[in-house]
């Protein structure tokens, strides 16, 4: 599944922007074709459009600059903006008395500086946008034409109308810088989680090696205290017998004597042995089922993750075979970690059912799904598994999140 959160960087802040400043560009376009009635020379109309253009390009300029920390990176924008703040000057002169010109020119110039900016820098460029607003009166002539002082109350206006622009800018600003932290902190709980779910897999196994190893150390002992007690007694029985055979004519008495010893030999010896037996008899490996170690697998997955797994085993056979185990169990551990990393999920439902020798499974999450499905290590390593027994895989988008299905062969004389 792809993790949609990669989208939310600096690259799409700006795809978001880019669409807006066009429009403000268009904008002033649109305003300036309408008010062609006016008496400017014909030149005008050409330089006008110029001036539009070179000031579109510092915004390309602008939008293709990569954010680095150096001298030279800082005084490429600070020159740019300074550019376009000559710009929106001699463009805006000759319409001193209609503030929209100006007021796109602003919103475009502040739009440019939320990804390309730092908060303080955004405030200087405010500063200098405001006292361009407030000290230039636009007055004076014209390429011929009487341009007339700007009011106080124009000013004003546009004035109130940049700072308005400029905070709603800055909250952008940081916003965003909110949603990333906000994003960096979820992929990395979903590493921690990942890594936490894999280690406490990892001891588990261990764990059970650990314990079958105890168990082998354990009847290796109690075979070598019965090769002892055996050896022991065999070679005690096999000399008195000798010893009997030598006594039978020439001292009846002593080989009644010895026989009675070999007697309590071999009965103490018989008892050792199965004492040993019997405890060798209860330390058989432990081996668990098919379904206690389904169980085993999602009780400690609900322990690490916190999230719900309930599972309805159907008409699953208590035990099917070690190979059908190993990748039922690799094909259970890699979906729920897919459905907790990926999908986010708080629950998750495991059914099985055995039809027509087929056993079927199905694992349905309440996460939230994924629109670009794509088959990452995982989902490919479930595929490898399944077709070594000629089952099948399958997987899409449910009504509550995300579903996959496996179909395993299996038959009761494997």
């Amino acid at each position: 599944m792809k993790d949609n959160f990669l989208l939310m960087d600096i690259r799409f802040l700006k795809r978001i922007l880019f669409p807006m400043i066009c429009l403000c560009y268009f904008a002033v376009g649109a305003l300036f074709l309408m008010g062609r009635d006016r008496p400017f020379p014909a030149s005008w109309n050409i330089q006008f459009l110029l001036l539009l253009s070179v000031n579109f390009l510092c915004t390309l300029l602008l939008f293709l600059i990569k954010r680095k920390n150096s001298s030279a990176n800082g005084l490429v924008v600070a020159g740019l903006f300074l550019i376009q703040l000559a710009l929106k000057y001699i463009m805006t002169k000759p319409f001193s008395s209609d503030i929209w010109f100006e007021y796109f020119l602003i919103i475009i110039l502040l739009l440019e500086g939320i990804p390309v900016l730092k908060t303080d820098e955004t405030l200087v460029l405010t500063l200098g946008i405001a006292l361009s607003v407030l000290l230039t009166n636009h007055n004076g002539v014209f390429w011929g034409l009487e341009i007339p002082v700007r009011s106080r109350e124009t000013k004003s206006s546009l004035f109130l109308l940049t700072m308005l622009i400029s905070g709603l800018s800055i909250m952008i600003k940081q916003a965003f810088a909110v949603v990333l932290r906000t994003g960096e902190i979820v992929v990395n709980q979903k590493r921690i989680i990942q890594k936490l779910s894999a280690s406490n897999t990892e001891l588990q196994s261990y764990a059970n090696l650990a314990e079958e190893r105890s168990m082998i150390n354990e009847r290796l002992k109690l075979t070598r205290e019965i090769h002892d007690t055996v050896g022991y007694t065999m070679t005690n029985l096999l000399m008195m017998l000798e010893a009997c055979t030598d006594l039978l004519k020439v001292n009846p008495e002593k080989l009644e004597k010895l026989l009675y010893q070999a007697l309590d030999i071999s009965k103490s010896g018989h008892e050792e042995i199965r004492q040993s037996l019997r405890t060798l008899r209860n330390t058989n490996l432990k081996e668990k089922n098919s379904i206690e170690s389904i169980q085993h697998l999602t009780g400690i997955f609900m322990e690490s993750t916190g999230v719900e797994v309930r599972v309805d085993f159907g008409n699953l056979p208590w035990r099917l075979n070690r190979k059908i185990d190993h990748i039922i169990y690799r094909f259970l551990q890699e979906a729920m970690t897919n459905a907790l990393a990926h999908g986010e999920a708080k629950s998750i439902d495991i059914r099985f059912w055995l039809n027509d020798k087929m056993i079927r499974i199905s694992i349905e999450d309440d996460g939230k799904g994924s629109e670009d499905i794509e088959q990452g290590i995982g989902i490919k390593g479930m595929g490898e598994r399944l077709s070594e027994v000629e089952g099948r895989l399958s997987y899409n988008n449910s009504t509550s999140g995300f579903v996959i299905w496996a179909e395993i062969p299996w038959s009761s004389n494997e």
